[in-house]
C-alpha cells in the first residue's frame, strides 16, 4: 500500500487539477479498452511513463516500485488467455493485448496517484465536480486510513508472533489465522471511524451547508489544464486514427 502513496514535489503534473488528470486516465483507459491489438496500449503505456517521470519528476526507483504488482498482473494474464483461448486467430497476441491493456490501465491510473495529493483531490472534487463535502471529506478520511490500517496490521501480526498465535499449517490454521488478523484490525478500524466522527461533529462539520463553507485553498481550471486536456485529446485521436488505418 506504502507504493500507491502520492509523492510530493512541484512539477507541472503536480499542479495540474486532479481532475483533469482523472479525465486523461478515463480517456486511456476507453482507448485501450477498445483495442484489438497490444502495440495501442504498449504506447500509452510509454506515453503515462514518460509524462509520469518528465512532467511529474517522479524518480524512476518509485515507479518501478508501483508497477511491480501491474507487471505481475499482467504475466499472469498473458498466460492465462494465451493458454486458455478458445477464439480464432493467434493465442498469444490475444494475450499479450490483455496484458497490455491491464499494464497500461495502471500505468496511467500511477500518473494520476504519485503526482495528486489527496487533499486537493478532495478539493477539486467539490469545487469543480460540485460533490457534497460530507461525501468527499468522507472519502478523503477512508483514504487517509489505509496507511494507518497497515501500520495497525503489522503490529496486531508481531503481537501475534510474539504470543506463538499463529495459526498453523494447513487450510484451517490460514483460516483461523487471518481470522486472528481481522477480528482486532476491524475493531480498531471501527473505534478510529467513531474518533474522527466525533472530532468532526465537535467542529461543527455539519453545521454549515455547502453554500456558506468557505475554503482557505480553492482549486481551479486554468490554461495548463487546458492545454494537458487538448494534448491527451490529440493524443487519444492520433491513436484511433492509426488504428482504422491499419
Amino acid at each position: 500500500m506504502r507504493a500507491f502513496v502520492w509523492y510530493a514535489e512541484d512539477s507541472f503534473l503536480h499542479r495540474l487539477n486532479p481532475l483533469t488528470k482523472l479525465a486523461a486516465c478515463l480517456l486511456a483507459a476507453i482507448v485501450v479498452s477498445t483495442a484489438g491489438e497490444p502495440v495501442t496500449p504498449a504506447i500509452v503505456i510509454l506515453l503515462a511513463l514518460a509524462s509520469t517521470r518528465g512532467l511529474g519528476k517522479v524518480p524512476v526507483s518509485m515507479l518501478c516500485r508501483t508497477l511491480a504488482f501491474g507487471l505481475l498482473a499482467s504475466l499472469g494474464v498473458f498466460w492465462t488467455y494465451t493458454v486458455f483461448y478458445g477464439g480464432s486467430g493467434e493465442p498469444w497476441l490475444y494475450g499479450a493485448t490483455m496484458a497490455a491493456r491491464l499494464l497500461a490501465i495502471l500505468s496511467s491510473s500511477a500518473m494520476f496517484v504519485l503526482t495528486t495529493d489527496p487533499s486537493q483531490f478532495v478539493r477539486s472534487l467539490i469545487h469543480q465536480a460540485r460533490v457534497s463535502p460530507r461525501i468527499a471529506y468522507s472519502l478523503f478520511a477512508a483514504y487517509r486510513f489505509v496507511p494507518l490500517l497497515q501500520v495497525e496490521f503489522e503490529t496486531i501480526r508481531a503481537a501475534h508472533q510474539m504470543r506463538g498465535g499463529v495459526g498453523g499449517g494447513g487450510p484451517f490454521g490460514q483460516i483461523r489465522e487471518i481470522v486472528g488478523y481481522a477480528i482486532p484490525l476491524l475493531a480498531s478500524a471501527v473505534r478510529k471511524g467513531e474518533r474522527v466522527a466525533l472530532a468532526m461533529e465537535s467542529r461543527g462539520f455539519g453545521a454549515l451547508s455547502a453554500q456558506q463553507r468557505t475554503y482557505f485553498r480553492v482549486t481551479t481550471i486554468n490554461q495548463a489544464d487546458l492545454w494537458f486536456g487538448v494534448g491527451c485529446l490529440l493524443a487519444a485521436a492520433t491513436l484511433i486514427a492509426l488504428r482504422r488505418i491499419q
